[in-house]
């Protein structure tokens, strides 16, 4: 067997150990909102309420990500991805026992803090362990278990819920990451000792914040994902409005930019093995895609165009999901481990998730749903100048 070989078969049980966990994280994610009407009347609030929990999970994820880095700069990324999906799924699982509103809320902020270790650690374990000429299919099978773990969440909580009681559904889930986080701790072999550097803290926060090329990463972030929330969170009502036709039907549009997104996930890692140009890849299928979009709402389009138009939109955003992932590796310096890099940059992300609904909120309640589309565009313009820009910065030493 060629070393080649061998080296292969030594990193499938490392992608394949930390795509599980992300498929896990992001299962989490929605494991709750498809309980909301059960949990309505339970708890005894309304659907702001319980969205508020949500909101709450969030905001610790997003905001813990960055220090997290620094913990796996310390003590490796097996010790802090095995500890914070333990404690990511007891939250979930301590759930089934919550009688009182208050107590939800506090679970949620105690799952997001669990949460916000997946990217941080994650990156760093396949960062270390995965040959750079095959790091785009490593990070492109990881991002798509964790869009894999959005597609089953609903179906399988809401099966749960109708067989044994939603308490039980959420228990269930919760003991089985409890059981894979107990087992990442004897996984030594694949996992130990990965991602600790000697590197100082404060060192670091500098090195973040007075880097030109990082700082725009985490703009391209921001804009990417306020892009990206329009279309998900507001294109099904948006084209009921304009094209006068029932949900059911403009959901079909969602539909097909979310499947082709998933479906371009694989492909996009091989190519991210195979360009070197990565920013400029990144801007021409964004490009694309904010104009698919652009004329997915613009009206007076037979709806079967306007779902291969979105369609198309969404596959060219997966198709460089990797190359996003690979050109924030390759920011990393002596002074900014690979951890830290991605749980800034991710924070930037979940900016653009707290900032875009409410804009498209405001666009639609103005009464224009084609502007949802135009900002959209916009957006994934203005992350496009960040990656021309970024060409021309300085690379990190």
């Amino acid at each position: 067997m060629s070393v080649e070989a061998i080296n292969v078969r030594h990193e499938i049980p490392v992608i394949g150990t930390i795509s599980f966990g992300h498929f896990l994280s992001h299962l989490y994610m929605l494991a709750i909102p498809p309980l909301f009407p059960l949990l309505r009347n339970d708890f005894a609030v309304g659907y702001v309420e319980l969205g508020l929990t949500i909101t709450a999970y969030a905001v610790t994820t997003g905001l813990l990500q960055t220090p997290v880095g620094f913990l796996v700069n310390r003590i490796g990324g097996q010790r802090v991805l095995a500890g914070g999906l333990f404690l990511n799924a007891l939250a979930i699982a301590l759930t089934g026992f919550a009688t009182y509103y208050w107590q939800l809320v506090a679970l949620m902020l105690l799952a997001g803090v669990g949460s916000s270790v997946f990217h941080p650690a994650d990156y760093s374990i396949l960062t270390a362990r995965i040959a750079t000429q095959r790091l785009g299919r490593a990070m492109s099978a990881h991002t798509l278990a964790g869009n894999f773990g959005f597609l089953v969440a609903p179906p399988l909580i809401v099966t749960l819920a109708a067989l044994a009681g939603w308490r039980v559904s959420v228990m269930a889930i919760g003991a089985l990451g409890m059981a894979v986080a107990v087992a990442l701790l004897f996984m030594s072999a694949i996992l130990s000792g990965v991602g600790q550097t000697k590197a100082r803290q404060a060192d670091s926060w500098r090195a973040l914040v007075t880097s030109p090329k990082i700082m725009l990463l985490f703009v391209f972030y921001v804009l990417s994902s306020a892009a990206n929330s329009g279309m998900v969170h507001f294109s099904v009502v948006a084209f009921k409005d304009i094209y006068h036709l029932p949900v059911t039907v403009t959901a079909v549009a969602l539909t097909a930019y979310q499947g082709l997104q998933m479906l371009a996930v694989l492909p996009g890692g091989w190519l991210a093995d195979k360009v070197k140009h990565h920013e400029l890849l990144l801007a021409l299928c964004l490009g694309l895609s904010g104009l698919l979009v652009l004329l997915s709402g613009a009206g007076g389009l037979p709806f079967w165009a306007v779902i291969s138009f979105l369609g198309c939109a969404g596959a060219l955003r997966g198709l460089v999901n990797a190359s996003r992932d690979v050109s924030v590796r390759h920011a990393a310096t002596d002074k900014i481990s690979v951890g830290t890099l991605f749980g800034f940059v991710t924070t930037g992300y979940s900016g653009g998730q707290i900032v875009g609904p409410a804009l498209y909120g405001w666009i639609m309640d103005f009464g224009r749903p084609e502007l949802v589309f135009w900002a959209s565009a916009a957006f994934s313009t203005l992350a496009i100048s960040t990656l021309l820009v970024n060409r021309l910065a300085p690379r990190p030493t």
